[in-house]
């Protein structure tokens, strides 16, 4: 039965101060981005793998003549535009922000040399997980 006392609360803050520092702290956690849920390791492994290929043909393009087409580029619009979609709900202030990152980073992928240089996937999903 020793478990059915109340803890005390320290001297110098009421019960109230510290419920309202716990809810603070949490909402902190929250908006720094969930970059080791589930959602953010998945989502930031596909942006790696495409923007790693990405790398490697235009690495080997320069010499060889390799390319993906664009097929690369329309599967992480698909992908991770519709992971994008799914996640902003009908927050319109997350839906603006959200549409100007993925054209950004869609046209840069678009761009021939540019798309396979830069690491554009892997900053959009880095952006939208951090932004929560």
């Amino acid at each position: 039965m020793a478990n059915d006392r109340p803890k005390p609360n320290s001297p110098d803050k009421k019960g109230s101060e510290v419920d309202a520092e716990e809810s603070e702290e949490g909402q902190a956690e929250s908006k720094g981005g969930n970059f080791t849920s589930p959602e953010g390791i998945l989502m930031l492994s596909i942006a790696a793998v495409l923007d790693g290929i990405g790398l490697m043909l235009f690495i080997v393009g320069t010499w060889v003549a390799i390319d993906d087409y664009g097929m690369l580029d329309i599967f992480g619009m698909v992908v991770i535009g519709g992971w994008m979609f799914a996640r902003s709900g009908v927050n319109a202030t997350a839906v603006k922000k959200g549409i100007r990152r993925f054209v950004t980073s869609s046209a840069i992928e678009l761009v021939p040399f540019l798309g396979g240089a830069s690491p554009s996937w892997v900053w959009l999903v880095y952006k939208t997980l951090k932004d929560g």
